[in-house]
């Protein structure tokens, strides 16, 4: 493996611990999360002006790349909102990433599909290999007690999520090699942050799944964690924001024009490793999670390292 294929693992990774901290983030604030994903990409999107040259190079870009991008930020958009919808219902972040397992699966589906290649086997029996890892977790989710969340919604809306994610991420592995990364997150997140000023427009409201009848300008804390303040919602959007969202997408969009989009998907499958153990230290949710929880995500895990262990030695043959 050279040098700019080990960089473009790197900042995937590195990306991918920072997606995992994003559902902490999620489960810390506590407005709705139509509010919280409506924040989170018009501020987002503005961060990349802030970046020299930026300007210039949007200027640059074709028009019609332009538009299609904004089209996927519509995906982009349904992905966030029922990502972070899942951890509100389920009053769960490692419940929601655990459904992050089927990010794999998904993808060794779409990808031939999609791109009319031929179903790779090693690709679809890893994929099935995470499935039995989300089965596991889905099956042995804590009992629901007095204040707890909606799990079985929370994981179904979850799964949903995650084929969002896989089929966006699918889709941009081959922008990814024509377009300027901040460019494309740019217009993805202006594209998924209309879509949301039209659903606000038209009040588009369904109880859990889309609250836009919740919809706050200015997100006030109202259950304070971590930080005792009304304000403190205005400190973790800025953070999701900026850092893990301007920062974290366009190292995982550069590292895509190295890899596959099923391996940055697979990749994607220690996303609820590292956020179940974030969630385990921040949010102590490791006191109600059962042995068989933790089971599922190390069948996750497995499967994600037999990948690397495969492709690397591949590589270097």
């Amino acid at each position: 493996m050279n040098s700019e294929d080990k960089n473009a693992y790197l900042q995937l990774h590195i990306a991918v611990f920072i997606f995992g901290f994003t559902a902490i983030l999620g489960a810390l604030i506590s407005a709705d999360h139509f509010t919280l994903v409506w924040h989170r990409m018009w501020l987002a999107a503005l961060g990349f002006f802030l970046i020299p040259g930026f300007v210039k190079t949007l200027r640059n870009t074709d028009r019609m790349q332009l538009l299609k991008l904004t089209g996927i930020g519509v995906m982009v958009a349904i992905h966030w909102l029922t990502f972070y919808g899942s951890i509100k219902i389920g009053k769960s972040a490692s419940l929601t990433l655990g459904c992050f397992g089927l990010t794999s699966a998904f993808t060794s589906v779409l990808e031939p599909i999609i791109y009319r290649k031929r179903f790779v086997l090693l690709d679809v029996l890893l994929g099935l290999l995470a499935l039995v890892g989300i089965c596991i977790i889905a099956y042995y989710t804590p009992e629901e007690k007095a204040g707890s969340g909606n799990y079985a919604l929370a994981i179904a809306v979850g799964v949903f999520s995650t084929f969002m994610a896989a089929l966006f991420s699918t889709i941009n592995s081959t922008f990814a090699k024509k377009v300027d990364t901040k460019v494309m997150s740019f217009a993805e997140l202006s594209g998924g942050f209309l879509f949301l000023c039209v659903l606000l427009l038209f009040q588009v409201h369904v109880d859990e799944i889309l609250p836009v009848n919740s919809f706050n300008a200015v997100p006030i804390t109202v259950e304070p964690k971590l930080i005792d303040s009304k304000y403190a919602d205005l400190l973790w959007i800025g953070l999701l924001s900026l850092v893990c969202t301007n920062v974290a997408f366009v190292m995982n969009l550069n590292a895509m024009k190295r890899v596959s989009a099923f391996t940055a998907n697979l990749a994607i499958n220690l996303e609820p490793v590292y956020g179940i153990i974030l969630a385990a230290l921040i949010l102590k949710e490791h006191e109600y999670l059962t042995p068989q929880f933790y089971l599922g995500a190390g069948i996750i895990l497995l499967s994600v390292i037999i990948h690397s262990v495969i492709k690397s030695r591949a590589k270097s043959n």
